[in-house]
């Protein structure tokens, strides 16, 4: 019930306005009542479907900026084949997922770029999907273990302001949160793309397809899901086999059909063929049940299982005399000698198993408690090369199998929550393990992925527990005071690297860091509302960055087993303003980080690529970040989002090479813009229209990569995006949609996707 002063608010507002209140305005009048809610792992709204912009007090609700995307918004807007495409109009996010099904989709944010995998946090309805074993392209979030139709909503909390989180999270926190059934309903979705790709002497049509299917049901105080989801891509070449050392002297085999190029460096290079062509085919399925002990008790278990079964293919552009293709060693090509650079097909077999138990109360009362216990593990984990020692990759069957079966993690968190008068205390215990096993053997046929001999192994442990208190006093109706601290003790243990009969075992390291947040909020008036907050916060060394070596084909990987805990100083201050059909924010951001971990690849002039981790010393990055929601814009039922990030991230201090101070730090964008407008032309039909812009960004740390506009360096790019849905029948509905309308041609590193279509009929019962 509405309390009798909101009852005279409303009155005396209808008056002023001298019309009827919209059902939006009537929500944020109303949510001006109630006490604001502490932050959650899900940063959800409960029971509430975001349809409106303006529908409740941000600013007072979450210790930092939150933004959120709901189901009807990513299905009206997006052409979403995989779970991280459903973020791509989020305010500074940007997913590193080159192509549909990438398993590689690093999370970037307004303050970490595409390849530091372990800066930011990814949860789906509280179970942790960051994978946090490593810090670069390779260790993504488990974005296999959920499907774009069961997701109900997407939140992002920006920044490390929330002591409920661990210090990965200064990049920010993602939500995602999924909803179990109230009766019996069942779901069907079949959908298909295809990509046209041009670039040297590749010309492929690549096609795709993406069914998933779910069934659920509520049986008095039981709850299930049951979903399978299964995709299958072939991606554009990721990687080019190339070369900018010729040799002095003559000889070699007489080729034709490579490319004059000019690289990242502008060096002149010559492109040989592409590498990295995924052809994959992932299957997720995923069982949810829910049990009401009583109305105010409640258990959860969730199981999925990821199944990928992939190859990636490669194409040599080059011809000898004969007209057969060349894949290997030394060739003269317009009169020079050159030696290839391996071209490598792979294979790859995995089985992941995800499991969770939940166990809470939720009487919105004085006190609640919470148990969360979660385990991923690489029940199988498999990856074949070939070595090239025959000339031709499809016909060599001699290779390398990497196993990273074991490998793994589990989490357990024990959280409270008490509200006194005017508080709400979340306080707790968190414990997590990581366990790295990797073993390389040599293969007599690495395309059936079968292991012989030794080669090398990678092993290594590390642990970190956590105690934490978060206070939010809401001293009076217009002021809110969040207090956070963070207490960690980390631990790195059984670190060994061996290679053939050489072993290193390296010694048990461990720190103790204590991360203080702090966080005020301010609503003058419900339309208005600012909020300053600042947090510190440590991410320690992940078990790879310390303990992992691999040499796979042309990619070495060198770890580090000295690297110190990077630290982060982080403050934001926000404000907001709010009208019946929409709101403005503006929120500027500042962080200095200190002994950064950032991974860097070198490439030799062959292609060959030397990947490690450093610690630079301090990186100071600021900017602002503007967001505008609204709702009915000029006529009714055109929405539009849009958001603009303007960064500037520089290294200040590194000592190990001073040369750097003042370089740009490496994968942020200087400028990032996003828009998208969706008209509802009828209950029935709806039309969007989206655009993405990033600015100028580095790949590498001495920003050497200075033509930006070609493989291997980061282009500026505009794409445009535009989707129609049709509800042709009861229960049915249809979807058309193109990314990347103009057929832009971008680079990150890697060519970015060119112009891909979408198809797509789903079925809600």
């Amino acid at each position: 019930m509405i309390h009798l002063q909101m009852k005279a608010l409303i009155v005396a507002k209808t008056a002023q306005w001298g019309r009827r209140l919209t059902i939006p305005a009537l929500i944020i009048l109303t949510a001006f009542s109630q006490q604001a809610l502490a932050v959650d792992e899900e940063l959800i709204i409960q029971n509430v479907e975001v349809h409106a912009p303006a529908i409740d007090s941000r600013i007072m609700k979450y210790p930092a900026t939150v933004e959120t995307y709901d189901r009807q918004q990513i299905q009206e807007s997006v052409n979403a084949a995989t779970p991280a495409q459903a973020m791509k109009y989020l305010p500074s996010i940007q997913v590193r997922e080159r192509f549909i099904g990438d398993r590689n989709g690093i999370i970037a944010t307004r303050t970490i770029g595409a390849i530091s995998s372990a800066q930011s946090m990814l949860f789906a309805d509280g179970i942790l999907l960051s994978n946090l074993l490593g810090n670069r392209w390779d260790y993504p979030p488990r974005w296999g273990m959920v499907s774009p139709e069961e997701i109900e909503s997407i939140s992002m909390m920006y920044g490390p302001f929330s002591s409920l989180y661990a210090g990965n999270s200064f990049g920010g926190v993602i939500s995602i949160h999924t909803r179990m059934p109230e009766k019996f309903e069942a779901h069907a979705n079949v959908q298909g793309f295809m990509q046209n790709f041009k670039l040297y002497g590749t010309d492929m049509t690549n096609r795709g397809n993406h069914e998933s299917a779910s069934v659920g049901n509520k049986i008095n105080d039981f709850s299930f899901r049951l979903g399978v989801d299964r995709l299958e891509n072939t991606g554009q070449p990721m990687d080019f086999a190339f070369s900018d050392a010729k040799a002095a002297a003559l000889g070699g085999s007489l080729v034709t059909g490579a490319y004059q190029d000019t690289s990242e460096k502008n060096k002149s290079r010559i492109i040989f063929g592409a590498t990295n062509i995924d052809k994959s085919e992932q299957v997720n399925t995923k069982f949810k049940a829910t049990y009401n002990f009583t109305p105010e008790i409640k258990a959860a278990y969730t199981i999925g299982l990821w199944d990928i079964d992939g190859k990636t293919e490669v194409q040599s552009y080059l011809k000898d005399a004969s007209g057969s293709p060349v894949y290997s060693g030394n060739v003269n090509f317009n009169g020079a000698k050159y030696t290839l650079p391996a071209m490598s097909p792979a294979k790859t077999d995995a089985l992941h198993i995800m499991q969770a138990l939940e166990l809470k109360s939720n009487t919105n009362g004085f006190f609640d408690w919470q148990f969360t216990l979660s385990d991923y593990d690489y029940q199988k984990d498999l990856n074949g090369s070939s070595k090239i020692t025959t000339g031709n990759p499809h016909l060599d069957r001699a290779g390398i199998v990497n196993d990273l079966s074991g490998t793994g993690w589990t989490v357990f968190d024990a959280r409270g929550t008490l509200r006194p008068q005017n508080h709400t205390v979340d306080f707790g215990y968190h414990i997590d393990d990581y366990q790295l096993r990797s073993t390389t053997t040599n293969s007599a046929d690495w395309s059936a992925i079968s292991k012989g001999s030794f080669n090398a192994s990678s092993r290594g442990n590390t642990q970190t527990q956590a105690l934490y208190v978060q206070d939010k006093w809401q001293f009076n109706p217009q002021w809110a005071l969040t207090l956070g601290a963070r207490q960690e003790f980390w631990q790195a243990s059984d670190g060994s690297n061996q290679s053939g009969a050489l072993v290193a075992n390296y010694q048990d390291k461990s720190a103790n860091k204590f991360s203080p947040k702090v966080s005020l909020s301010f609503e003058p008036q419900p339309a208005w509302g600012f909020r300053a907050a600042f947090g510190q916060a440590f991410r320690f060394p992940t078990v790879t960055e310390l303990y992992q070596q691999l040499a796979n084909g042309s990619n070495i990987l060198v770890n580090n087993p000295d690297l110190k805990p990077e630290e982060v100083l982080s403050a934001e201050l926000t404000a907001e303003r709010r009208f019946a059909n929409g709101l403005l924010r503006l929120s500027a951001f500042n962080e200095h980080k200190y002994d950064a971990l950032l991974s860097q690849t070198n490439i030799a002039s062959a292609g060959t690529t030397t990947s490690y981790v450093q610690n630079v010393d301090h990186i100071r990055t600021y900017g602002l970040e503007a967001a505008t929601e609204w709702k009915d814009v000029m006529i009714s039922g055109l929405d539009i989002r849009a958001n603009a990030t303007w960064t500037n991230a520089k290294v200040l201090q590194d000592d190990a090479a001073p040369v750097y101070a003042g370089k740009n730090a490496p994968r942020i964008p200087k400028q990032l813009y996003k828009a998208v407008a969706t008209y509802r032309v009828n209950d029935d039909f709806t039309l969007s229209v989206g655009a993405r812009y990033s600015g100028r960004q580095f790949i590498n740390l001495d920003n050497s990569d200075v033509n930006p506009d070609t493989y291997r360096a980061a282009s500026q790019f505009f794409l445009m995006d535009v989707k129609a849905n049709y509800k042709f029948a009861d229960r049915w509905m249809a979807s058309v949609g193109v990314d990347n309308l103009t057929n832009y041609k971008a680079y990150v590193s890697h060519p970015l996707p060119q112009r891909t279509v979408y198809a797509q009929i789903k079925f809600d019962y």
